[in-house]
């Protein structure tokens, strides 16, 4: 664009229409220059004006001019068509690109060099250090979790960090800038903050130290020394200080996070967190709940959950781990450390320090004498808990977003991840019963939990119904992706597919690093990599951990081939036809008992005696009255949708295993 000086004539307009500066040779105007669009200005030090022609209107129904009314602006350059009016400060030291509207606002400024929330250490899951994390507007979930997690690995730490300090560095400057679209009104001081592409920022009396990037600030919120990312909303008097808000994710009513990570799509509302990595999907919802010292992912807090990370010793220094998909119950209370296993529902208070990662799926129960009682692989045939499932990949909002994804998300509760835990569970509560030889009322102790005969023998049914489940959907896969490149082919030709060595790769440990799922292996052969790499970057670092997301398939299907045996009885080596139809039939019967499970779980939603308490508030004992309010409200077990969903989907997996079992046959 070009600029020029202004001439006399429109400087004597400026100043007719209530406008300074020092030194109107400072300030550069580009054609069309409109000296009707500026009023009670006051420039100072090197400002640059775009032109500004449009009307627009910010309130329905109230057309407004753009240009600048009623304010200060120092050393700025101002896009086209930006609508700037009521700022009782200033505005100093920004870059405004077109189509902003700033109205009503005290004060937005830069002072001093500053990287804008980039490099701000946060102290998640120890609050007196050892585990902070860097962040940065290209940090993901999974390298968060290496640079929390991986304190093991000294050269992987000291290249995190470097990393970090170089792209706080490179973010470091001494203008801020405001994104084309931006919408900023009602606000009190902003200072030192990157407004980056389209944000709306609305009644937020005090931002300072951060970047808000395509996103939504609120009423009331007040910010320090944090990032903001994409799509993501804090409002209704959030309180933010040292965190990480990531893509598409929540924080509102009150909430109060400070030294927090949250990644995409968590949604906080009314309570607290202080040293929490909150992972992909993290829900808490209710005022009296705090997630502390804690590692959360697609987790749900129920109303008054509370952990503690101290013991009045050295202070608040103890961690707790909750693996994917746990939820807690009202009142759920437990004592850091702890580990809590893949799906787990805990309920009531807990201080004996549970570690049940090698019994996923449980029901962790406190009972009256403050003792933790496990359930093992409860969960499995929870309801609630194939609900969770479903409701995950749909509640995904980053969909929407026109901006690439940085977290990469596996949404599969089937997975080598989470069936390793479940043949150690299979194996570990197969051992309790030999070594015991346990009745059904008697318990034993493991790992600061109960367990008790009768729980054991259902946990061993139910991770074996998981098993035959997972090896029949894997193989069901593997068939139907074979055919789907390759539809000349005969089934002695699939045998030969399903025989072959997959390699190494995928073999070994799984983890599953806030969302992503991968095989310890490859993710040490990527660590490696980048500890050696010339000049590494998050964004390369990103792009490689995207690229081993996207080999799950391939990788988890080497997994399973290498322990095949364990899972079927058969090695794949040797596989006859025989062998891969009894694989299939047995994973379509273990998905249909899981139904059966999940519906008699969900039956008791629809139980007369008990669901239908307080239905029918004024008819006595009239059964008929009470049947018909409660139908009409929760409706039949029959019409209910969800189920319906499950059975469909159920029926769509058994109709292929048959096709597929006939084509074998043939």
């Amino acid at each position: 664009m070009n600029y020029r000086k202004l001439s006399p004539a429109e400087i004597s307009q400026l100043e007719r229409q209530g406008c300074s500066s020092p030194d109107w040779g400072l300030l550069d105007v580009a054609e069309p220059f409109d000296a009707g669009r500026y009023r009670n200005v006051r420039f100072i030090g090197k400002v640059s004006l775009a032109p500004a022609q449009g009307v627009k209107c910010f309130i329905p129904g109230v057309p407004q001019q753009t240009g600048i009314y009623d304010a200060t602006v120092a050393d700025c350059t101002i896009g086209r068509d930006v609508f700037i009016h009521g700022v009782r400060g200033a505005l100093v030291n920004l870059d405004i690109e077109d189509d902003v509207r700033i109205e009503s606002v005290f004060s937005i400024t830069c002072e001093g060099e500053t990287s804008f929330g980039n490099g701000v250490r946060v102290s998640v899951l120890s609050e007196t250090g050892g585990r902070e994390v860097s962040i940065n507007t290209e940090l993901s979930a999974p390298v968060a979790y290496m640079e929390a997690l991986y304190r093991h690995n000294a050269r992987l730490s000291h290249r995190l960090a470097e990393m970090s300090d170089k792209f706080a560095e490179s973010r470091r400057s001494t203008r801020a800038g405001i994104g084309r679209g931006s919408d900023i009104a009602n606000c009190g001081m902003i200072l030192n903050v990157d407004i980056q592409g389209k944000c709306k920022i609305h009644n937020a009396p005090r931002l300072k130290n951060g970047t808000i990037r395509n996103a939504t600030v609120g009423a009331e919120v007040v910010a320090s020394d944090f990032i903001i990312m994409d799509g993501a909303r804090v409002e209704a008097a959030a309180l933010v200080k040292h965190s990480f808000v990531g893509q598409a994710s929540t924080l509102s009513s009150l909430f109060s996070a400070h030294d927090s990570l949250f990644f995409c799509n968590c949604h906080l509302e009314n309570g607290e967190s202080a040293a929490t990595f909150a992972g992909p999907f993290t829900n808490s919802m209710h005022k009296s709940t705090l997630l502390i010292g804690g590692i959360f992912s697609f987790f749900n807090a129920g109303s008054g959950t509370n952990q503690s990370n101290h013991m009045y010793k050295l202070g608040p220094m103890h961690q707790g781990i909750t693996t994917r998909g746990v939820k807690t119950a009202s009142d759920c209370y437990i004592l850091w450390p702890a580990a809590i296993g893949t799906f787990t529902m805990v309920m009531g208070r807990h201080y004996a320090h549970p570690d049940t990662r090698k019994l996923p799926f449980g029901y962790l129960i406190a009972d009256g004498r403050n003792r933790s009682l496990l359930l093992p692989g409860a969960a499995i045939a929870s309801i609630g808990t194939a609900r969770d499932v479903d409701k995950w990949p749909a509640r995904d909002k980053r969909e929407k977003l026109d901006v690439p994804m940085l977290d990469p998300v596996n949404f599969h509760w089937l997975s080598p991840y989470t069936l390793q835990t479940v043949v150690e569970g299979r194996t570990l509560l197969e051992g309790f019963l030999r070594e015991r030889k346990l009745t059904d009322k008697e318990e034993i102790d493991y790992n600061g939990v109960v367990l008790n005969g009768k729980g054991i023998r259902r946990g061993i049914r139910l991770y074996q119904l998981l098993m035959e489940l997972f090896a029949g959907m894997m193989v069901r896969r593997k068939i139907m992706t074979t055919v789907a490149t390759r539809p000349e082919i005969t089934p002695s030709g699939l045998l030969d597919v399903l025989r072959a060595d997959p390699g190494e790769e995928g073999t070994g440990v799984w983890v599953d690093m806030a969302g992503m799922q991968a095989p310890r292996g490859e993710l040490d052969k990527l660590v490696d990599r980048l500890i050696e790499a010339e000049n590494p970057t998050f964004t390369e670092l990103n792009r490689d951990l995207w690229a081993l997301h996207d080999r799950y398939f391939s990788l988890s299907w080497s997994w399973l081939w290498h322990r095949m045996e364990e899972f079927t009885g058969s090695a794949p080596s040797e596989f006859s036809l025989e062998n891969v139809i009894d694989i299939l039939t047995r994973g379509a019967a273990a998905a249909e008992s899981l139904e059966d499970y999940l519906r008699k779980d969900a039956d008791k939603e629809f139980n007369p005696d008990k669901a239908s308490i307080g239905f029918g508030i004024d008819s006595s004992d009239d059964c008929a009255e009470i049947r018909d309010d409660f139908e009409r409200v929760r409706g039949n077990i029959g019409s209910q949708r969800f189920l319906a969903k499950l059975h469909q989907q159920l029926l769509t997996y058994v109709h292929s295993i048959n096709n597929l079992v006939a084509v074998l046959k043939a």
